[in-house]
């Protein structure tokens, strides 16, 4: 991470801690950016505090940060009670292998509002672009959704109504504040139905096939936010257990065009 990096989702403890995995050849000639992003991706939504740490990627995709890395408080203050991670259970290799590979949409993001009844969210977006450090901008503030434009990197992200896996990230909670626009995004369940809106009022529904847990430590964040088959949806915030500034998993739903 570069030393003027954001941390993402006071979740972001041993951040440099998971590696990417090994990536698919047609991964290989970007698999330093790659890198990169599964480790920057590792923080996302939980908080904005400011991170230094510096670390190594090599060819084959694994990253390995040094231990000067720092993580500093963020907006985020530890309101969430821990809870059972069933019935979604941890998030596995196997759902997303599930998923399929596919083209990740390019173009101008024009999202206006995200949608989701059952949980109460009617937010706003914030567009960032992830830059070729792979550093994932945290949302602007407890109540907008960050939406990440992955074109410097092959094969990962979408665009509504282009395709690929469209990545959206929102705190839990926020200082100052309270309960963040994703306090509720544990509830979702398969079948519910989460809404994009563009500016030109054309809404596209994704419907949530698993919503689960996942523990940071070693999590192939490559794979998570790469392109799918079908054009979807993955919505990212912290969960877990609140410790020494940090949540210590991340709760991420997903769901597929309908």
């Amino acid at each position: 991470m570069h030393p003027d990096s954001i941390q993402r989702c006071s979740a972001a403890d041993d951040i440099g801690a998971a590696a990417p995995g090994r990536l698919r050849g047609r991964w290989r000639a970007a698999a330093l950016m790659i890198g990169v992003v599964a480790i920057a991706a590792l923080a996302v939504a939980c908080s904005g505090g400011k991170k230094k740490a510096s670390g190594t990627a090599t060819p084959g995709g694994d990253t390995s940060p040094t231990a000067d890395a720092i993580v500093t408080p963020g907006p985020n203050i530890g309101l969430k009670t821990p809870i059972a991670i069933s019935p979604g259970g941890m998030l596995t290799k196997e759902d997303l292998a599930a998923r399929g590979t596919g083209v990740p949409g390019r173009g101008d993001f024009t999202g206006e509002r995200l949608l989701i009844p059952k949980i109460g969210v009617d937010a706003p977006f914030s567009d960032k672009v992830v830059p070729p450090d792979g550093q994932m901008p945290i949302p602007n503030s407890w109540d907008d959704v960050a939406y990440y434009d992955f074109s410097q990197f092959p094969d990962l992200g979408g665009l509504p109504g282009n395709g690929g896996n469209i990545v959206l990230a929102g705190h839990v909670d926020y200082i100052r504040h309270g309960p963040a626009v994703f306090w509720r995004l544990h509830e979702l369940e398969p079948g519910d139905v989460v809404t994009i809106r563009m500016n030109d009022s054309t809404e596209y529904n994704y419907k949530i096939e698993f919503n689960k847990v996942l523990d940071p430590q070693g999590a192939d964040w490559s794979a998570i936010v790469s392109a799918t088959a079908d054009e979807s949806v993955t919505l990212i915030t912290c969960t877990g257990v609140f410790e020494a500034g940090h949540y210590n998993n991340r709760q991420i739903a997903w769901g597929r065009k309908v």
